[in-house]
C-alpha cells in the first residue's frame, strides 16, 4: 500500500515534465511549418507582418469568371431621344446682320476655375480675350485658383485683364474633389452675380476652343427661347457624367455611380460596363441635329442668362457632377415661372427658357 503511494506521487510529479518537453517540441513543429509556408510564397518575416496588420477585403478569386453586361440599345442617347418640337427659334437676317451692334451693350462675365493649369493658361486667355472683347467693356474675366503644384498662380498674375482669387490649399479642408470644384464655382458664381452681367460663360481652363463663331452663333438664337447653352466638341461628345436627358429612360442618372454600383453588387466585367453606359453615348453630335434640349449638360462651356441662375448653386455632394444640381435647379424654377405666366396669362402666353446642348464650341 505504501508503495503504490509512492507511485502515484512519482507520476503527478514526472507528467508536467512530460506535457512541458511535448508542448516545446510541438511549438518548434508549428515554427518550422510556419518558416517553410513564408518561404514557399517567397515572404519574408516584415512582409508577413505587414501583411497581417491589413484589413481584410473581399476580392473576386482569379478563376472566377465576369459576366458581360450588354444592352439591346446601342445608339446614343441623342440618337434615342424623341423628336423635340418646342426649340428656340432661330432670329431672321436682318437681327443677325446688327448681332454685333447688339452684343455691345450687353455684359458678359466670364469664370474660370484653375489647378494645376500653367501650361494651358495663355492658350486661353487669348481665346477668352477674344470673346470678351465682342461684349460691353465693362465685362469682366474672374479666375479662381486652388490646390496647383506648378506655376499656375505666377501665370495667372500675369494676366492683367482677369481678376484672381485663390482658395490656397482646398485639399486639406475640402478632400473631394467634385466639392473642392463646386466650391469654387460657387464662389465665382457670387462675384458674378454682385457684377449683375447679362450673361456668364463658365468655361474649364483645360478644354478651350479657338472658334469665335461658333461662339457667336447662340445668339442666332431668339434669347427668349433659352437660359442655358452647353458646350459640343468636334469629335465625340465627352462628358456625360453632367448630361440628364430630357427623357426619364434614356440617360437621367449619373453614369460612374451606375458603373460602380453594378461591378460591386454584380459579376459584369469592368469593360462591358464601361461600354454599354458610357462609351456607347460618347459619339460625335452631328451639327444638324442643330439643338436637343436636356436637363444638365456642360462639355466643357456653358453660356448661362444670368437672372435664370438665380438662388441655385453648384453642388459636388456624394460625388455627383457639380453641375447637374445647379441645372437642376435651374429647370424647377423656370418650370415654376411657366405655371405661374400659365395661370395668369389669359392668351396663354408661353416660356421655353429651358436647356440645350448645342454645338457652339470647338
Amino acid at each position: 500500500m505504501k508503495s503504490r503511494a509512492l507511485y502515484n506521487r512519482y507520476l503527478l510529479f514526472l507528467l508536467p515534465s512530460i506535457f512541458l518537453i511535448f508542448s516545446i517540441r510541438f511549438l518548434k513543429f508549428l515554427s518550422s511549418s510556419q518558416i517553410e509556408l513564408l518561404s514557399k510564397n517567397s515572404l519574408n518575416q516584415s512582409s508577413y507582418s505587414s501583411l497581417s496588420s491589413i484589413k481584410p477585403i473581399f476580392v473576386r478569386p482569379k478563376h472566377s469568371k465576369c459576366r458581360p453586361f450588354n444592352v439591346s440599345d446601342t445608339r446614343p442617347f441623342f440618337d434615342r431621344e424623341p423628336p423635340q418640337l418646342n426649340l428656340p427659334r432661330r432670329i431672321s437676317n436682318s437681327k443677325r446682320k446688327n448681332l454685333h451692334h447688339r452684343l455691345r451693350s450687353l455684359r458678359l462675365t466670364i469664370v474660370v476655375c484653375a489647378s494645376n493649369a500653367e501650361k494651358v493658361v495663355d492658350k486661353c486667355r487669348n481665346y477668352i480675350e477674344s470673346i470678351i472683347d465682342l461684349f460691353h467693356p465693362s465685362s469682366q474675366i474672374l479666375i479662381g485658383e486652388s490646390d496647383s503644384r506648378d506655376n499656375t498662380l505666377i501665370k495667372l498674375h500675369q494676366w492683367s485683364r482677369a481678376q484672381i482669387y485663390t482658395y490656397g490649399n482646398l485639399s486639406k479642408s475640402i478632400p473631394k474633389r467634385t466639392e473642392r470644384i463646386a466650391f469654387c464655382r460657387n464662389e465665382l458664381l457670387e462675384k458674378a452675380r454682385q457684377l449683375k452681367s447679362d450673361y456668364m460663360l463658365v468655361l474649364d481652363i483645360d478644354i478651350i476652343g479657338n472658334n469665335v463663331n461658333s461662339f457667336l452663333s447662340n445668339f442666332e438664337y431668339d434669347t427668349n427661347d433659352w437660359s442655358v447653352m452647353t458646350a459640343n466638341a468636334i469629335g465625340q461628345y465627352y462628358d456625360i457624367w453632367a448630361l440628364r436627358t430630357l427623357s426619364e429612360t434614356i440617360l437621367n442618372y449619373d453614369v460612374w455611380h451606375r458603373i460602380w454600383s453594378m461591378r460591386s453588387t454584380g459579376s459584369y466585367c469592368n469593360d462591358s460596363l464601361l461600354k454599354n453606359i458610357l462609351n456607347i453615348h460618347q459619339k460625335p453630335f452631328p451639327i444638324e441635329r442643330d439643338l436637343l434640349e436636356v436637363r444638365s449638360a456642360f462639355g466643357g462651356a456653358g453660356l448661362y442668362k444670368m437672372d435664370s441662375t438665380k438662388n441655385c448653386y453648384y453642388s459636388g455632394a456624394h460625388g455627383i457632377c457639380e453641375h447637374v444640381p445647379f441645372h437642376l435647379c435651374m429647370r424647377e424654377k423656370i418650370k415654376q415661372e411657366y405655371l405661374l405666366i400659365q395661370n395668369l396669362d389669359t392668351d396663354g402666353y408661353k416660356i421655353s427658357n429651358n436647356l440645350f446642348v448645342f454645338l457652339f464650341w470647338y
